[in-house]
């Protein structure tokens, strides 16, 4: 084939394009003139990614999602029982420090803790522990409230200064409190009494609560001790 003489590249240039259009087996022939063999095989590349690897990474993402997805619950599970050893904590803080913070917060005397963490075998525990079976087996109180005793954190029994009553606190300790640990202290000092028919206090303890529950426990007589000092 004749080339023509065309001075302008412009005019080579839509010539060489006419010539191809023309004659479309010269397309291969021209490109690996113009091109590197890199850039040949870019399309085969890309249709590599796309058959081979791009599935590999979908699946490595899926396998990402996947592995997050254990590790938030694993997280959650951590919190739960970093909370859980928190508030068992603060249980045995308040057991060993209850004399000091209820003459601190409500000026009671002759603390006795007969239900709490740090409890030691005394006469005044054998004998509360015992009562609390007795009434559960006469009926005096139902098997719910038997439970509701056994499960509170702290109880104790105490004297006002100058008075020969004894008076109990029912205390549910947390390190967030929040309406449940209210009820739960508020069900408890009923429970007391009702048994023994003496002045049963409920307090809640711990590090934080928020303003509607403070005056949630207000509006229910049950006094809040704060364990963040």
């Amino acid at each position: 084939m004749t080339t023509p003489q065309l001075s302008d590249p412009r005019e080579f240039v839509q010539y060489v394009i006419a010539a191809v259009e023309a004659n479309p087996d010269l397309r291969e022939p021209l490109l690996r003139a113009i091109l590197t063999e890199e850039f040949l095989e870019l399309p085969a590349r890309v249709a590599r990614i796309e058959d081979e690897i791009l599935p590999r990474i979908e699946s490595d993402i899926q396998t990402l999602k996947e592995d997050v997805s254990v590790l938030k619950e694993d997280v959650g599970t951590l919190k739960d029982n970093v909370g859980w050893l928190r508030g068992k904590a603060h249980e045995t803080d308040f057991s060993r420090l209850a004399a000091s913070l209820l003459n601190r917060d409500l000026g009671l005397r002759r603390v006795r803790v007969v239900k709490g963490n740090v409890v030691s075998p005394s006469r005044h525990a054998e004998e509360f522990a015992d009562n609390i079976d007795d009434a559960a087996e006469s009926d005096t109180i139902t098997d719910e409230q038997y439970r509701r005793i056994l499960a509170t954190d702290v109880i104790a029994q105490c004297r006002r200064p100058g008075s020969s009553e004894r008076v109990w606190v029912a205390v549910e300790v947390s390190g967030r409190l929040d309406e449940n640990d209210i009820s739960r202290a508020v069900a408890s000092a009923a429970i007391l009494r009702a048994l023994f028919g003496e002045e049963a206090l409920p307090v809640v303890a711990g590090e934080r609560i928020d303003p509607p529950d403070v005056e949630r426990a207000e509006r229910s007589g049950v006094v809040v001790i704060s364990l963040d000092e």
